[in-house]
């Protein structure tokens, strides 16, 4: 830059040298112009220099804010990519328990899904069943029906025990199962002892169909006893042949001494029921009884009073006809003097009930 301002004064300098032997004062001039230059230089190059170092202050100062602003936001960054880190796994969590929940409501409902296919292939096969009953045995069909409602019935009286003045009759023509006495004895707990309406409704129908169950529960056996002779004496045949197998078995099983005034009962209804001539009946407890020892011991606990005679005399003769020509021993003996005084007691009581039955029939003739 120097070198291009000294030019145009050297130009100027040989145009005027024709002048110049006649100027003296232009060495001085050119080192004053020179000097001026280099102080022009000098100015230039420290202004130069001053801008230099203010545009690298400016540009120092731009980075360090640069690099502060970086800074900050790499930090900002940080700080944002730790709480996105702490959402995401949050976020990953929640749905962790999600899926689980959804699987395991999907497990689920493939349990349920499982189950009502197994309900619906149990039905199907239920449907065919009955399908097939009312094809081929509506007997059976109609029996199933009767013990549902029989459940029914049984179910509702635990509940109300009072409906058994209406339920009463219909079980008992049912064919009750050994398993109903629980749901019946339980019923007949919740009855209001206080109300004596229809209290016996219940004795009927433990007599009837649950005697050994009955005589085997000491609460039972105490109320319903004595109504064994009445089951007898008011039941139809078939009745009173379950009465006494369902005796026999508990006599069997429990000794005759234990039941003592069961038997009597049971001789009593007999002997005033229209039954007292069965035959098969007497011959049903004797069977039944199984041992000889039984059967003479039945008799003997048996009261010989007028009111349980015939049935005595009855049994009597089978143990007659059975062991008289069996070496009977002295005891046994006693059995069949016992039995001829009985005959011979009921012959004459027959005798006086003829003559006062044709005295009377001639009273009558007499007046007409």
């Amino acid at each position: 830059m120097k070198s291009l301002l000294i030019l145009p004064f050297l130009f100027y300098s040989i145009l005027l040298y024709p002048q110049s032997t006649q100027d003296t004062t232009w060495k001085a001039r050119i080192d004053k112009i020179e000097d001026k230059l280099s102080n022009i230089d000098k100015l230039n190059t420290a202004a130069e220099i001053d801008y230099l170092k203010d545009k690298l202050d400016f540009q120092q100062k731009m980075s360090e804010q640069t690099i502060n602003s970086i800074s900050v936001q790499l930090s900002a960054a940080s700080n944002n990519l730790t709480l996105f880190g702490i959402l995401f796994a949050i976020a990953a969590i929640g749905l962790g328990f999600y899926v689980t929940h959804i699987e395991r409501k999907i497990v689920k409902i493939g349990e349920e899904n499982k189950e009502l296919l197994a309900k619906s292939q149990k039905i199907k096969e239920d449907v065919d069943a009955v399908n097939k009953l009312i094809q081929s045995d509506i007997h059976k069909l109609f029996t199933q029906i009767k013990r549902e409602e029989t459940d029914y019935i049984l179910d509702r009286l635990v509940k109300a025990p009072k409906e058994i003045l209406e339920v009463w009759y219909t079980l008992l023509s049912r064919e009750l199962q050994p398993e109903d006495f629980i749901k019946l004895k339980n019923a007949y707990e919740n009855w209001d002892k206080k109300d004596s309406n229809y209290g016996h409704k219940f004795v009927k129908i433990f007599i009837r169909h649950f005697l050994t169950q009955t005589l085997k529960d000491g609460q039972l056996r105490e109320a319903f006893s004595y109504y064994i002779g009445h089951n007898v004496f008011e039941g139809l045949e078939n009745e009173v042949v379950k009465c006494t197998s369902d005796l026999a078995a508990v006599l069997v099983d429990e000794g005759i001494q234990e039941f003592t005034k069961e038997i009597n009962y049971f001789f009593w209804g007999m002997t005033v029921s229209k039954h007292q001539g069965s035959h098969d009946i007497y011959q049903l407890l004797f069977n039944n009884l199984r041992y000889r020892k039984n059967r003479f011991d039945i008799f003997n606990v048996v009261e010989s009073t007028k009111d349980k005679r015939l049935a005595k005399i009855a049994f009597g003769k089978l143990l007659f006809q059975q062991y008289s020509n069996d070496n009977p021993s002295s005891s046994e003996c006693s059995v069949f003097s016992e039995l001829s005084e009985l005959m011979a007691a009921q012959q004459l009581d027959d005798e006086e009930a003829k003559q006062t039955e044709e005295t009377k029939m001639k009273q009558q003739e007499d007046k007409s």
